[in-house]
Parts: structure tokens; sequence; C-alpha cells
């Protein structure tokens, strides 16, 4: 995208040279003046890229122009990369010096290439005779978006008759009396027109959950994975090694788990036309239990045909109404607006309305579009946008996500455009995909020092406030999973081209290794195959995933990939990383976890300058890490650091001061003094693992003499061993900045009297407190008054596997007399495994009304105590919203 790269890279040009003070070499072959043309060139192009953009769809010469020059400034960025190395790395002596400069002599021939190119593109530019404009619209109104909250996406328009139409034709097919087996039921219906909303709808539609035992849903998607589409029908807790079987053994396995069951089965956005895939899972189900379903969506009558649905069991998806497409959008588009401008443009509106064809996800991106045009000019301009006339086949398919997508400041649409790498359907964590865009260059901070995670996590944001994503998951306010709705990823496949790829396409295309700039590996069973000669192919990547490959070893030509800024190796068989993994100078992110035989770090780590985050966790035979650590004065992130009893390990992180999140795991005494933690102010996240073979005294000194971050939010206590928990956990300034707080395996505390000071505390949970037998009042405090608020902000506490906790101590009379308030804000509260806890604490859980959700799994004595209307004390939480009561 030149509408991206062309000011980047005018930014780095007219740095180039003030990056090499009394350096000679970029006056070879007259380089200072070529690249103070190439500046020139590239800031003539800037000015018309906003004209040629909006020309680029409706004429064919305008995107081939704006592809060439693509393909250039790509060329460049790689090349001013090589320079950068060449400038910046340790100056070598002798014969190497020779090497030095016959590269640089190279580099300055592709400036000049370079060069030549551009003035070709500025005449091509001439003939096209583009309004020349300012440049690139300003994006800075980033912190003015950020303040509007997320809508609410649970309430569904124009679906109801749908839906009783649905359920009306599953039970009746269900309760169909005489019939061998069950019947295959197809709903059939345009992307985006809600096929997948009515499923869900009648998936946990409360007659269908009464009526059907088992419940399953398969999102099925593109291609038909037979062994992985069994996997998910067959997945539960008791069958969680289904990953080492063949597709044989996976159907005999379905024929004896759903034979006699009258069950539903819903196999969600299914795309395949080739019965022989189809007909074997059909087979392995032929024993069902009259009334049976299988519920098949798809956007193709000739599937519903092949999965053997009759013309009576095809459902289709009726087109939905201006009225209702318009209900849709306003809901979104009048958020936080002025009763005056939603009376002035609601006819404007309801015109957009009729244009989004009857399509909800239509109406949904329109609305979110419209959110931020508050005059009726823009909403007018909207409705006038000659997209909606291009004739294109591909642009008929998504002319509203074009007018969201124009609105994008150029990050945006490259960071929108980069997620068509990933598979359709794919769960996205939401960390690792910015990481992703950071890798690749597309996140850029406003000012100096701007922490580039953040940049990026107000660009996810922005672009689910424009409903670019779906399936949002939250812990606490943050956004940690998320999917991207098929039509949208079509979409985003459409805009982009040989840039990126995934590993699971190779079949599919020939794939230009030459020129991919990302390269990733998607499986969710089995292993992934690297390419032959893969390292030595990939010239221009900058980002390089083979994850669960089975690596055995890792080859020295990855050395070559000098272009390289994120690196994942997690999940092999390697026992070592060859000392040329150092040689990549831009390296910023490296994941080695679950890399279970690696057994040492390179010695020349300290050559990775840049590198922000070291994923090494879950490597059990790495036991030692280089001095050379220290020297890493970028990283912000380390997922394992062992400190051993009676060394200085803890020294080596002294230095480290831009650390955000840090795991230790501590074996035996060790001297937190050395590592000063309380000057990490950036440090947010913190996990103290205490090895389980270490001799430790009850009271380890060295965790109640440490000084914690101050500015620190989350810590974990993995097996600690002391009587009491550090004393340093509630004072400030820690008492006021924790908001999540996770104690696993806690060898000898029987007491935890002090948490509730904890006044940011958002959530709690407890894991395996052998020696808690009892939770006593001092859990709220000494004393219950409105001005000892016991946890005041919690949301979450959760309590797991506590083998010995009987008794939760309750009120009693008097207290509830005085108790004004015990945490007021807890919305769910988990129990599981508790096994010997007998009874909840009612007059606490009638004293928190903001409690939402309680869960209750393996505790046989609450279960029978508390079983939905049969238990003796039901009544005493029925007033709950959402109480499950389990035994798994």
């Amino acid at each position: 995208m030149a509408e991206f790269f062309v000011p980047k890279i005018i930014d780095e040009l007219g740095d180039v040279v003030v990056k090499q003070p009394g350096e000679k070499i970029n006056l070879v072959m007259g380089v200072e003046k070529e690249v103070a043309n190439i500046k020139r060139k590239l800031e003539t192009i800037q000015n018309v890229l906003q004209d040629a953009e909006r020309r680029r769809l409706k004429e064919e010469p305008v995107g081939k122009w704006l592809e060439e020059l693509e393909d250039i400034t790509y060329e460049m960025d790689d090349i001013l990369d090589e320079w950068n190395i060449k400038i910046q790395k340790p100056k070598n002596e002798g014969t190497q010096q020779n090497a030095r400069l016959k590269a640089t002599f190279d580099i300055a021939s592709k400036i000049k290439s370079i060069s030549e190119k551009l003035e070709l593109t500025l005449k091509e530019a001439d003939e096209f005779k583009f309004i020349t404009s300012g440049g690139v619209p300003d994006s800075q109104d980033f912190k003015q978006i950020m303040t509007t909250s997320i809508i609410d996406e649970s309430e569904i328009y124009g679906r109801e008759s749908d839906k009783v139409a649905l359920r009306n034709q599953v039970l009746s097919e269900s309760s169909s009396q005489g019939r061998r087996g069950g019947q295959v039921i197809s709903v059939v219906g345009a992307g985006g027109s809600g096929k997948t909303t009515l499923a869900q709808l009648l998936f946990n539609d409360d007659r269908v959950k009464n009526h059907f035992e088992p419940k399953k849903w398969v999102c099925v998607s593109d291609p038909f994975d037979e062994k992985r589409i069994a996997r998910a029908i067959l997945e539960s807790p008791e069958k969680s090694s289904l990953g080492s079987l063949e597709l044989e053994p996976l159907l005999q396995l379905l024929k004896e788990t759903f034979s006699g069951k009258r069950f539903l089965l819903v196999l969600d956005d299914v795309w395949t036309e080739d019965d022989s895939k189809w007909k074997p899972f059909k087979d392995s189900l032929k024993d069902w239990a009259p009334g049976s379903v299988i519920l098949v969506t798809t956007r193709s009558h000739r599937v519903a045909t092949v999965v053997g649905t009759t013309v009576a069991n095809t459902h289709q998806m009726t087109q939905m109404s201006n009225s209702d497409c318009w209900l849709i959008m306003q809901r979104l588009a009048f958020a936080n607006k002025s009763g005056d401008l939603c009376k002035k443009v609601e006819r404007i509106g309801q015109k957009i309305a009729e244009k989004c064809k009857g399509l909800p996800l239509a109406a949904k991106t329109m609305g979110s579009l419209l959110r931020f045009k508050d005059t009726v000019q823009q909403w007018q301009n909207v409705l006038d946008s000659e997209i909606w006339q291009l004739d294109e086949a591909a642009v008929e398919l998504f002319p509203h996500l074009y007018l969201s997508y124009n609105e994008l400041s150029p990050e945006l649409k490259r960071c929108f455009s980069y997620c068509a790498v990933f598979p359709k359907d794919h769960e996205i964590y939401v960390m690792d995909l910015i990481l992703l865009w950071i890798a690749q260059g597309y996140v850029r901070p406003r000012r100096r020092g701007e922490r580039l995670e953040l940049v990026g996590r107000e660009y996810f944001i922005n672009l689910t406030m424009r409903s670019f994503f779906q399936e949002l998951e939250k812990v606490g306010d943050e956004y940690t999973w998320c999917k991207m709705h098929d039509i949208v990823h079509d979409f985003a496949q459409f805009l982009t081209k040989n840039e990126c790829t995934e590993e699971e396409m190779f079949s599919s295309r020939v794939v230009d290794f030459g020129r991919l700039r990302s390269f990733l590996t998607f499986l969710r069973f089995g292993r992934a195959v690297v390419p032959q000669n893969l390292f030595c192919r990939l010239k221009c990547v900058r980002t390089l995933t083979l994850s669960c490959c089975g690596l055995a070893e890792i080859p020295a030509e990855i050395g070559r990939l000098i272009h390289l800024r994120h690196l994942d190796l997690s999940d092999n068989y390697f026992v070592a990383l060859p000392e040329a993994i150092c040689d990549l100078y831009y390296l910023e992110i490296l994941d080695i976890s679950l890399c279970q035989m690696l057994l040492c770090l390179p010695e020349r780590i300290e050559d990775l300058v840049h590198l922000r985050h070291l994923h090494n966790d879950n490597t059990d035979e790495l036991r030692q890490i280089p001095q050379g650590l220290g020297k890493l004065t970028s990283l912000c992130c380390l997922t394992r650091f062992i400190a051993r009893s009676n060394s200085d390990d803890l020294a080596i992180l002294k230095d480290l001061n831009q650390l955000e999140s840090l795991c230790v795991e501590i074996e035996g005494e060790v001297d937190f003094g050395s590592v000063e933690l309380g000057k990490k102010v950036n440090m947010c996240e913190m996990a103290l693992i205490f090895s389980s073979g270490a001799h430790l005294i009850e009271t380890p000194s060295c965790i109640e003499s440490m000084e914690p971050p101050p500015n620190l939010e989350e810590l974990q206590l993995d097996g600690y061993p002391g009587a009491q928990l550090p004393s340093w956990l509630v004072t400030k300034p820690l008492v006021n900045n924790l908001t999540r707080l996770y104690i696993e395996k806690p060898r000898n505390i029987s007491s935890l009297h002090a948490l509730w000071k904890l006044s940011s505390l958002e959530e709690l949970k407890l894991r395996e407190a052998e020696k808690l037998e009892c939770l006593g009042k001092e859990f709220f405090g000494s004393s219950f008054s409105a001005e000892a608020v016991a946890f005041p902000n919690l949301r979450k506490l959760h309590f797991r596997y506590f083998q010995n906790w009987t008794n939760w101590e309750d009120l009693s009379e008097d207290d509830e007399e005085v108790a004004v308030s015990i945490m007021p804000h807890l919305e769910e509260l988990q129990i599981k495994y508790c096994e010997k806890l007998e009874v909840l604490p009612h007059r606490i859980l009638s004293k928190i009304s903001s409690l939402k959700k309680l869960d209750i799994q393996s505790c046989d004595k609450l279960r029978n105590r508390y079983s939905d209307k049969t238990g003796d004390d039901w009544k005493q939480i029925s007033h709950i919203p959402q109480v499950h009561i389990s035994d798994y």
C-alpha cells in the first residue's frame, strides 16, 4: 500500500544521513545525492496519492500504477534495512573491510536503480493528471475516537420469524414418530445475511436445549478438513488425546459416541461440494436416534443437496427488511449523538439502509461508519458515494466495507488488510496480532518513546469500533481474542496480493517466496511441514512463524533473513539455536516457548540489540541464560528466568529497565536486591514461581525483603512457601495499582486475611491451597462497615482445587446488620473441584447485588444442596441471574 509506505520511507530517508556521523560510505557513487532525489520524487508522488487511491477501483491503469509504486516502495524499504545494518553494526577490520565495502557498492547500485524506476513512475503520473492534495489525510484523531465506548452487539433485529420457523422445523422433525434416524436441515443464504446468527439463536434456545442431548457446534469453513472436523465434534474433557488419531478410528469413535442418542449437530459455514468428503460422516452417524438433527449453514444450495437436505428441509434466509436494516444502523450510528442531528439525518439514513440490500452485516458496517459522521453533509456524502455505482463483481460484494475502509488512516488500512493472512474462522489472539503488525512496520508511534504495543492496541480498538472484528472476548477492560466474519475476511483477501502466506494455502497456489514479507503456519491439529530450503528462499520476510513444525534443527541460513523482526520457533524439537541467529539485527520478537529439548541460548545473544520480546516459557531443559542477556536494554517481555540459590543470576536483569512483563522461577534463597525491581517503573506484570524441589524456609526472607515494581497491575504467585503472604502485597503503592492476583499452590497458607485491602483488585483467582480448611470472616477484614469495604472493585473471584476446604464462614446476624457493602462490584463467583465444601455463605451472597454468575463444578456436596429447583437450598441462590452447577 503506497499510501502507507511512501510517507514512511520519506521519513526514513530524512534520517539516513543523520544516523551515520563521520561515515563516508554514503558518498560512494553519489549515493547522498541519489537519496535526496528519491526523497524529492516520493514527496511529489505523496501529493497525488489521495486522488490515486480514490480512482484505483474505477480506473484499472491507475490501480496497476499504484501496484508498481508499491513494489518500488517495498524494494526501497528493503534497501534501507541493508544500508542501516552496514552503518549501525560494529565495523569489522582486516579482510572483512573489503567485503563490507563491496556490499556498500551493491547498495549504492540498488539505490540508483530505484531512482530510475521512480523517474518513470513520475512520468506516468503526469499522464493520469492526478489532483494534487496536501498529502495523505490527517489521521491523528485516535484519542477522540478512543473515548467512545464499544456498542453492545447482543441485540438482534428482524430474525424472530426466521428463528421461530427454523425452531419449529427442527423440533417437528425431531418429534416425528416411526422415522428411522434423523434429518439434515440446511440454512442457505448469502454471505452476511445472518445464517450463523440464526443458527446461534436456535442453538441457545431453551426449548432446543432441553430437547437434545448432546449438542455440538462445529465451524467447518474451507477447506473441508475431515480429521479436524471429526476431532471438533468429539472434543470434550474426557477425550483430550484425539490429535494422534487418523480419520478411520475417529469415524469409528463418532459412531460409538452418538449411536442411539438424539443429538443436535450444527455444522456452520460449509463450502465443500465434494460428496466423497461428506459421505463418511453421514455413514458414521447413521445409527442416530430418531429425532436427531444435523443443521448445516451454507451459501450454496448445491452444498445443501450434497449433504442430503431435501427441498422441504432447506431454510432459505429471508431478506431483512429495510426498516430492520435501519434499526441495526441507527443503534450504532446514533450512539452519543444529539437528538437534533438524529432527526435531520433520519431520511438519509433510511436511504442508506436500502442500499444494504437486506444484509445485516452491511447494516452493521454502515452503522459503525456513520458513528463518526457528525453533520448532515457527511451523511449525504456517504449516500452519494460513487462506490455504490461500481460495476466490478468483486466490488459489488463489498461496497459497505469499502466505504468504511476508505475512512481509515493508511496505518489502519494496512493493519486490517494484513488480517487476510489468517485462515477463515481463525481465533485471533489480540496481542499476537498487534506484535505481527509491529513486526511488519505498520504501527507508527506519534511521538518519541511511545510504546508500540499501546499504539497497536488503539489500532485494534479503532478497527473493532468499525465492526471489522467480531466474537470479541475480554479480560478486564482489554480485548484478548477475536474473529473476523467470513465476508470481512474475503474483503481483506481481496485487498491483498503476494505479500504474505500461511502454510495451509501451499496446495492451492504457487507462492513467490522471494517477495513474501510474512510467512505464517496455522494448524489446529498435527504438525506443519516446512517447505524445502525455506530459509534460503525467503529474502524479504519480516515475520516468520514455524510453530509446531517438528523442527529438530535450525539451520545457520536463518541468519541471512536480515529483515526479520518476528521469529516464532515455538513447540519444536531442536536442542540449540545457531549463533547465526544473532545476526538478525532487526529481530524484535523471538518465541521459543514449548521447545522442551532446548538446552541453551546463543552466546552472542547481546547482538540482538532490538529484541523486545523473548518468549521462552515451558523450556524445562533450558537452565542457563547467557550474561549477554543483561545488555538487551530494549527487552520488555521475558517469560522465563531462572534464579538459583546462592547465585547472582538476578543481577543480569539489573539494567533491563524497559521490562514490562517478567516471570522468575526461584530455586532456593536468592538475592532480589541485585535486580532492583523497585526501579522498574514500566513493569506491569510479574510472576514468581517457586520450585517445588527447593528447600525453602516457611517465611522466605528473599521475598519478604523484596521491593516490588511500583506500578504492578498483575501478580502471580505459584508454589509460594510462606505461611503468610508477603507484607508488601497490601502496602502502597501496590495496594492501589494491583488489578489481577493469581495465587496457585500456596504450600503453607491456611488463611487469606489481608487480601481484602487490595482496593484496586478486579480479579482474584486462588488454586490448590491445600492447608486452607476454613475461609473465615477475616477474608473480608476484621469488621464490617462502610468505611472499610472489602474488595471494593473485585469483579471475578475464583476458587479451584481446594481439596480440604470444608467451611466458608458466613456472617452472623449481628454482622449482617452492620455490614453495608461486601464486594459491591462482584459479577462472577466460580467454585470448581472443591469437593468437601458443604455450604455457601448465604448472608454474604445476599449482600452482593451485583453478582450475575455463579459457576459450581465438580463440588459434590454443593451440587446436592443447590441443584436447580430440587436442592434444599436452591432458593438461597435463585436470585442470581446465571447459575451453572455441573459435574464437569
